[in-house]
């Protein structure tokens, strides 16, 4: 409803979404497929759906446990002394954490990452794929992701060397990152 309210044209219509987002993207994407020309997807190139690993059941349970217990306050610290070891210094404080973050639905948002099977849902996927990732970031289906692609041929991944899950905030790589998906936009739209 929301694509038709705002006349949105499938045709001129990209998803773009990073990290938790991403994995909203793809339930999105595969309900919604007819209504996109393609996808810019940031930070989801570790599975952590229902056929994930173990040191991404481990991680999943651990932030879980994490976000049932602390405080929003003490997960936006714990965040923010994370993303102070990045190297990010690209808005990041203002684009992720001033936007509003509901971390009292962290638990329901860990059950969400983790009911979503992107390699079932990529192959479905008509149109192409656009794939960010730090290279520093926890990384373990990026290659399979773009395999999956069903339009190999325009799909693509950029790997940033010395990227963290901030990357798309640092600004060693905004400028590529940016001119990439306008690039990719033209390509498909």
């Amino acid at each position: 409803e929301i694509l038709e309210e705002e006349s949105c044209v499938p045709s001129r219509t990209i998803y773009i979404g990073a990290s938790f987002g991403a994995y909203v993207g793809f339930h999105i994407l595969s309900q919604l497929k007819d209504k996109f020309s393609g996808a810019i997807l940031l930070d989801c190139g570790q599975n952590v759906g229902p056929d994930f690993s173990l040191k991404a059941r481990i991680g999943l349970y651990f932030m879980r446990k994490f976000a049932e217990k602390m405080t929003n306050k003490a997960i936006m610290e714990t965040m923010l002394g994370v993303g102070g070891k990045s190297k990010a210094n690209y808005h990041l404080v203002e684009c992720c954490y001033a936007s509003g973050m509901f971390f009292e639905q962290g638990a329901r948002q860990c059950d969400c990452l983790h009911a979503v099977a992107p390699a079932k849902i990529i192959p479905d996927l008509d149109f192409p794929i656009q794939f960010f990732n730090g290279a520093e970031d926890h990384r373990d289906s990026e290659d399979k992701w773009l395999s999956l692609c069903k339009d190999r041929e325009r799909s693509l991944l950029k790997t940033y060397e010395e990227g963290d899950h901030f990357f798309c905030h640092d600004d060693r790589f905004v400028a590529d990152m940016l001119e990439r998906m306008d690039e990719f936009i033209k390509k498909v739209t």
